[in-house]
């Protein structure tokens, strides 16, 4: 798999639009509007000559609150997703689920002539992911996945720089999503139904996938993008550890850590834990990479980047320029590719590529052994 053609696609993605192309109207369902299938009708009301044709999700007050949202359009209300395959009057779709739920709407919006917005993970097993791999290549239309990092003008400037030997050749990825953990408060409301709701399926890994596939799939994905390669091979270890350790695979770990080797031979170790305390700052929490190189090292988050020479001798030097936007525009330019007819940056190979190094992750920590990409039998 070459990710050259992504490399100089990072300066054109982003290219402004004709008047001509601004003014196609494209019109759009959404299937799933809870929290983040919220966010993308928010993000695609905002953009000019876009209607919103239909709104689908099975809890009642998750869809009409999008219905008001939408009102001005006069969006169709549906609650069984299915019926959005044969709206004649819909080019693109949206899909915000549970992700246990996303290869097989993907797959059919796809067989439907319908350009796709997926959130991610493309799926949760590798015959899930393959499924829509190969709708994809029968496909009229495009899949764009929501790893929103690839959509960061700060990430793009950053990897810009990396992959044009800021630091020579690299060899190591050191990378970290720490939080902490507040103290359960007594007086706090009662969550709403559709917050339980999340909260339920989230825990339940038959349906997220676990922490590695729903969550961390963001991070994994940007470390594939350091790496600008795909891993060969994962091995790793976690487990739910509070309150009290409970083996993984049956519910969602709150902390792991996973070792990738990639075919360019670079190694990544990601970890993640959910009780980072706060006050550690000699290890800080949040979201990093760390990249080795034989010229220095860069310490990037995914709004800045900080090069130290090897030695340390010199000043560390920030890539990203200050105000540089660490926004996401992925609905904008999943638009501007329908219009462009062009492939978007974060397109199926990415999806899959990044769902199947999480997937793999998972199973070598489920199985204690190394798991190979080979043995994952997808072809991408």
């Amino acid at each position: 798999m070459s990710y050259t053609r992504r490399s100089v696609l990072l300066a054109t993605a982003a290219a402004p639009l004709s008047s001509a192309q601004q003014t196609t109207e494209l019109r759009t369902a959404f299937i799933g509007v809870g929290a983040r299938g919220g966010s993308l009708l928010k993000e695609t009301l905002a953009q000019p000559n876009v209607k919103v044709a239909a709104i689908c999700d099975i809890d009642a007050t998750t869809r009409d609150q999008a219905l008001s949202a939408a009102a001005a359009h006069s969006p169709q209300s549906l609650t069984e997703w299915r019926r959005v395959l044969d709206l004649s009057n819909v080019d693109a779709v949206y899909i915000a689920t549970p992700c246990d739920l996303h290869a097989e709407m993907a797959a059919a919006c796809l067989e439907a002539g319908k350009y796709v917005y997926c959130e991610k993970p493309l799926g949760i097993t590798p015959e899930q992911v393959d499924r829509v791999v190969k709708a994809s290549r029968r496909a009229k239309g495009f899949l764009q996945i929501g790893q929103q990092l690839r959509y960061f003008p700060s990430m793009r400037e950053a990897m810009r720089q990396i992959h044009g030997g800021a630091i020579g050749k690299t060899y190591i990825i050191k990378a970290h999503r720490h939080g902490g953990q507040s103290r359960p408060n007594p007086n706090a409301p009662t969550p709403s139904v559709q917050a339980r709701n999340r909260t339920n399926w989230y825990a339940d890994v038959k349906h997220s996938g676990d922490l590695i596939v729903e969550n961390a799939v963001h991070n994994i994905d940007a470390c594939n993008w350091i790496a600008n390669s795909r891993p060969v091979s994962a091995y790793g270890h976690g487990k739910k550890y509070f309150p009290k350790p409970i083996p993984p695979g049956t519910v969602m770990m709150d902390g792991f850590s996973v070792s990738y080797i990639y075919e360019n031979d670079m190694h990544c170790d990601y970890s993640q834990v959910t009780f980072h305390p706060r006050s550690l700052k000699t290890l800080p929490s949040g979201m990093w990479y760390t990249i080795f190189g034989e010229t220095g090292s860069i310490f990037l988050t995914h709004s800045s980047a900080q090069l130290h020479d090897i030695y340390g001798e010199a000043e560390p030097k920030n890539l990203v320029p200050a105000g540089t936007p660490d926004k996401d525009t992925a609905v904008a330019d999943f638009l501007a590719c329908i219009r462009e007819k062009r492939q978007p940056f974060a397109d199926i190979k990415v999806a899959a590529t990044a769902a199947l190094t999480a997937i793999m992750g998972r199973e070598a920590i489920y199985k204690g052994r190394s798991v190979t990409w080979k043995e994952l039998g997808v072809e991408v």
